[in-house]
């Protein structure tokens, strides 16, 4: 990501030039004349100002997973300024793997193209540009939940609103700290999720009419999708059948087979009561999916 918008103020070490002209009238047979006043120059000061922005206030963390930390950084100034980066963590310390770029302006870290900052590297911005940086983070490393804060300053110099620095802006221009004071930060939460899977469940209706209406004799179908950040044993998923509805036989599905409602081989059973699916150890992260369906008496 990075952007550079149109800029409202003169560029920082724009020369701003000025001459006055006096003119006097000719006599009766001279004619006018334009007299030039002395040239008066001087360079348009570099406005130190930047802001940083987190992507997400928290981001839950799985397990080993990279987790990918964005803060943009807007250059706020008028003119071209180096930042630096700087990355810290709340009580618990966090090492952090890596920085990058988002090169692709996408919003999303991909390892292909969202090349690595070099460590101690400065962020280069022109004036009004904006760029992503996520900060890579070990998830692993998050065993509560823990502030990650992102940290700008502007290497020129950083202080006080109005805090000068002669000569050291754009073309040899002073740079006068504006009112962010040339630093910023934001933070992001990070919360682990502890492993634990979820269950989420939706449901559909058609009706005899053609219609979505929960009327006697619509048919209502369940569907579960069961996720797992990792691997989770002896996973059992229990539905009850809805009081005021009945099973429909032979509904009962996992993933794209369908399952017996007997109970014999398969990970199904379906009774007037109640479903059940027995899915087992689970190896790794993933999903499943459950569905059956009931009809309104």
């Amino acid at each position: 990501m990075a952007t550079a918008p149109a800029l409202a103020s003169t560029q920082a070490g724009t020369a701003i030039v000025n001459t006055a002209t006096l003119t006097v009238a000719g006599d009766g047979s001279g004619a006018a004349q334009a007299i030039p006043s002395n040239t008066v120059t001087l360079k348009a000061a570099e406005l130190l100002n930047v802001t940083i922005t987190a992507d997400r206030p928290t981001i839950a963390t799985r397990g080993t997973e990279t987790v990918a930390v964005g803060f943009v950084v807007t250059n706020t100034g008028n003119g071209q300024e180096d930042y630096a980066l700087a990355v810290t963590s709340g009580t618990a310390p966090v090492t952090v793997d890596r920085l990058a770029i988002d090169r692709d302006r996408d919003g999303a870290y991909s390892a292909a193209v969202d090349t690595p900052l070099a460590p101690g590297a400065a962020l280069a911005l022109a004036p009004g540009e904006t760029v992503r940086v996520f900060v890579l983070v070990d998830g692993s490393q998050v065993g509560t939940a823990l502030e990650v804060r992102g940290g700008v300053t502007a290497r020129t110099g950083s202080g006080a609103p109005a805090t000068a620095f002669p000569g050291a802006g754009d073309g040899g221009s002073d740079a006068i700290v504006g009112a962010t004071g040339a630093t910023a930060s934001a933070t992001t939460q990070l919360v682990p999720t502890g492993g634990l899977p979820s269950l989420v469940k939706t449901q559909s209706v058609f009706a005899p009419d053609g219609s979505q209406r929960a009327i006697p004799g619509a048919i209502v179908t369940y569907r579960l999708v069961a996720g797992f950040v990792g691997a989770t044993r002896g996973v059992v998923i229990d539905d009850p059948i809805p009081a005021g509805t009945l099973y429909v036989p032979g509904s009962l599905r996992l993933d794209e087979a369908t399952l017996s409602d007997a109970s014999d081989g398969d990970a199904g059973t379906a009774t007037a009561a109640a479903i059940r699916v027995a899915l087992g150890d689970m190896p790794g992260a993933g999903s499943r999916t459950i569905q059956f369906s009931v009809k309104i008496q």
